[in-house]
């Protein structure tokens, strides 16, 4: 098992390099950067304020030394100045990050107990009324885009019921009742969003074990059922669902822009959209590493969890 999470944190730590190159890549090609933004047009380039300013953020220097440079500062634990805010990035980003796990856990919890369940009985009578059901609720709500199901949700229970707030503003020191109940519709979204892909897989993953040889013969021993199904069969279904659920993880950290912008939440996804909108390219680069990050760990413990249910896996 050692010598797997050896081999598995090495391939993360290239991965990661690969990521930092390709980041780097993508910001520089972006049109116009911070001077431009933080100059503004009524400032003549003439006066030689845009060099100064240029010069004074660094963004003279050749593209290879700002990427070391930055990479170097990343080593160190450094994620440099926001521009835009003047303000060391690594606060910030921890600070919206917070936000976003407050977000993001609850509704993978939910998603991943709630598709688990929907997926194990959708299996055990495929194609019947049961399962037809489950599949038209939970593509349906992955078939509607997250601005539109957000909006719904504050239409029905913010302005007609009146039972939530609209907006999901947050402030310190509120308490757990109070975050539950401002986060709860940002939550029920992000659900309904993840629900879907975990429960086809985990239903088309059941399907097919309890097919196998090892499945007919637990039941022909006369096993109970829910022993078969919990402990024979999900364990070994459960290999393509980990994968997914992996891929949700990040995906809830840095793909909730939409759920964040309809709910005005404070997350990391609407901190990357003002980086774009400030051309403020360090806390871009910063910000775009972290999301980049949480896949790349999520994988990682997807990695764990296959050792774990499948130990054959952990010699390959």
């Amino acid at each position: 098992m050692l010598s797997f999470l050896i081999r598995r944190i090495g391939m993360l730590a290239v991965t990661l390099l690969g990521i930092t190159a390709l980041i780097f890549l993508i910001v520089q090609v972006l049109p116009g950067d911070a001077v431009d933004q933080i100059l503004e047009a009524w400032i003549s380039s003439e006066g030689g304020a845009h060099e100064v300013l240029r010069a004074k953020l660094g963004l003279d220097r050749p593209l290879y030394e700002q990427y070391f440079g930055w990479l170097w500062d990343i080593l160190r634990g450094d994620l440099g100045v926001s521009f835009a805010m003047e303000a060391p990035i690594a606060p910030i980003l921890v600070e919206r990050l917070m936000y976003s796990l407050r977000l993001a856990i609850p509704a993978l919890i939910l998603s991943v107990f709630l598709s688990l369940i929907l997926g194990v009985v959708a299996a055990m009578r495929p194609n019947g009324f049961i399962d037809n059901t489950i599949t038209v609720v939970t593509l349906t709500g992955v078939s509607v885009p997250a601005f539109v199901s957000g909006s719904l949700f504050i239409l029905i229970f913010a302005a007609w019921l009146q039972w939530l707030p609209s907006t999901s503003s947050l402030t310190e020191g509120e308490g757990f009742f109070h975050w539950a109940y401002v986060l709860a519709m940002p939550i029920a979204v992000l659900t309904l969003e993840a629900l879907a892909h975990i429960t086809r897989i985990t239903r088309s993953s059941m399907i097919e074990v309890l097919k196998t040889p090892y499945v007919r013969t637990a039941r022909l021993k006369g096993l109970p059922k829910h022993l078969v199904v919990f402990k024979h069969a999900l364990r070994n279904a459960m290999l393509p669902t980990v994968t997914v659920i992996a891929f949700n993880i990040g995906w809830m950290l840095g793909g909730v822009v939409l759920v964040e912008q309809v709910f005005s939440y404070p997350g990391l996804g609407s901190l990357v959209l003002f980086s774009i909108e400030q051309r403020d390219t360090p806390l871009l680069q910063a910000s775009m590493f972290f999301v980049a990050s949480g896949y790349c760990v999520a994988n990682l413990l997807a990695d764990i969890c296959y050792a774990l249910l499948d130990p054959r896996i952990r010699y390959s």
